[in-house]
């Protein structure tokens, strides 16, 4: 009973972590593994491969980062993603997740080729198009009544625009 409602407050949690910015992100990359190296595991579950495969997806997104990438660090790239894949059944056991058909993982499998071809992925940022998300959608969103909503976003949007380009012209 104790284990379940321990279950149910870890989801609860976790669920709250699906909409992360990239600020937020980072932050708990930082002390992600610190906090799960002495973790007991359910069932006598090794929690070996919940390191390995935490910190096989750390390493990844620490290397993707680089600004300049050889023949070497591309190769630890697609080593530190094989890891992971050899070791993320861990999370499939524990009824963490069902399966990893998630397209972001199936994407990053493609990095090496992409950075071969186009150059590294350092200056790539989502946090500009988050924020203009949270301006133009989420704001819109909330200014309407919930029904019929897309006209009403429209409308706010629109006069929105009017008030900047307003305010542009009294300066």
């Amino acid at each position: 009973m104790a284990q379940d409602r321990l279950h149910s407050r870890q989801n609860r949690c976790i669920s709250h972590l699906s909409h992360v910015t990239g600020a937020e992100h980072d932050q708990i990359c930082r002390f992600l593994l610190g906090l799960i190296i002495d973790i007991h595991l359910p069932h006598g579950l090794s929690s070996a491969p919940v390191l390995c495969a935490t910190r096989a997806l750390l390493d990844y997104l620490y290397m993707a980062q680089y600004p300049v990438h050889t023949g070497d660090t591309l190769a630890r790239l697609v080593e530190a993603l094989d890891m992971f894949h050899e070791n993320k059944h861990i999370f499939i056991d524990l009824g963490v997740c069902s399966d990893f058909s998630i397209p972001k993982l199936h994407n990053i499998g493609h990095h090496r080729e992409l950075i071969e071809l186009y150059g590294t992925a350092d200056n790539c940022n989502t946090e500009y198009t988050e924020r203009l998300h949270i301006d133009l959608a989420k704001d819109a969103y909330r200014s309407t009544n919930h029904k019929d909503k897309y006209p009403q976003m429209t409308l706010w949007l629109e006069r929105q625009e009017k008030m900047q380009f307003h305010y542009k012209y009294l300066l």
